[in-house]
């Protein structure tokens, strides 16, 4: 897949998210992650962070998932997944989506299957100030293509 494939579908699923955030609360059909990261040294904090799948949206392909977190502005912080099912890993950051309000994303291929991630580490927020992620914690059920066996 092209990096230009990801960013474009990654520019439509956080269309949906940023209509939802400027227009209401937040995403509408986006789960948010099970345990939030606890922000410390900012005073303002970050808005609650939210996980996407395809089952949720369908912007957002199979065996991906998105991490939204639900404000303008904002980047970094270190999300790590590991997939229970296939064993795969891997690590991304939230980074501003361009044309959307710069909501911070992070777009990740686990592959289809049970995905426990952490949220953690240095962020600097909507109002510009440079907080540390206390872990939290999602477990997300990632579906894979329709009409594999997984």
């Amino acid at each position: 897949m092209t990096k230009s494939t990801t960013a474009l579908r990654a520019t439509i699923a956080v269309a949906f998210a940023g209509a939802a955030a400027v227009a209401a609360s937040g995403v509408a059909t986006a789960s948010p992650i099970d345990i939030q990261p606890t922000p410390v040294l900012c005073a303002a904090g970050i808005a609650p962070l939210q996980s996407v799948t395809h089952t949720e949206q369908e912007a957002v392909e199979a065996e991906e998932l998105l991490y939204v977190v639900n404000q303008q502005g904002g980047a970094g912080g270190t999300i790590n997944w590991f997939n229970l099912t296939s064993g795969s890993s891997g690590n991304a950051s939230f980074s501003p989506a361009e044309g959307w309000h710069k909501i911070p994303v992070a777009l990740v291929e686990p592959e289809a299957g049970t995905v426990v991630s952490v949220v953690w580490g240095p962020y600097k927020n909507a109002a510009d100030e440079n907080c540390f992620l206390l872990p939290g914690l999602d477990l997300a059920e990632v579906p894979g293509e329709p009409g594999d066996p997984d």
